[in-house]
């Protein structure tokens, strides 16, 4: 009698230690954040180049924080917008333009001077919310704004 209740408690033992467990075992996804291609275009209406003179842009850097301000890229692309950050030094200086016409939007704009007081220009129009943007490039001396997907600028 000894040894079936020794067996029996062996038994129960082993059928407890089989149905718990010290880890719960799932399958959970890996937090990775997946690019979503499927994000709607915000200049699907306009050209992959669009030509632009930078010159023109040289008053945004004398806007304050909050002013309004209506740039005329292009014939058929305007870019409006309020001035939401502002930042001048000695060889650069910087300007973030939240759109009010493309929603979402922001154009970001920088003037650089070199040791030599050569000007150039950087920035892009981006918008966090759509698949698709500008980036302002120069060759030749001719500036001219770039349409590019948002994955070729960012990852996240």
């Amino acid at each position: 009698m000894k040894n079936l209740s020794i067996a029996l408690l062996g038994v129960c033992i082993a059928c407890c230690s089989i149905a718990t467990s010290a880890q719960s075992i799932q399958k959970k996804a890996l937090p990775i954040n997946e690019p979503d291609y499927n994000k709607p275009k915000l200049f699907a209406d306009l050209p992959d180049r669009v030509d632009f003179n930078p010159d023109k842009f040289s008053n945004l850097f004398e806007l304050s924080v909050g002013q309004s301000a209506n740039m005329p890229i292009s014939a058929g692309f305007n870019f409006s917008g309020e001035v939401v950050s502002k930042s001048d030094g000695a060889k650069a200086s910087s300007v973030v333009i939240r759109s009010t016409n493309r929603l979402g939007a922001r154009l970001i704009f920088t003037k650089i001077t070199d040791e030599n007081n050569v000007v150039r220009y950087i920035g892009r129009i981006i918008s966090m919310n759509h698949g698709d943007s500008y980036e302002i490039v120069s060759e030749n001396n001719q500036y001219f704004f770039k349409k590019k997907g948002i994955y070729d600028l960012m990852t996240e």
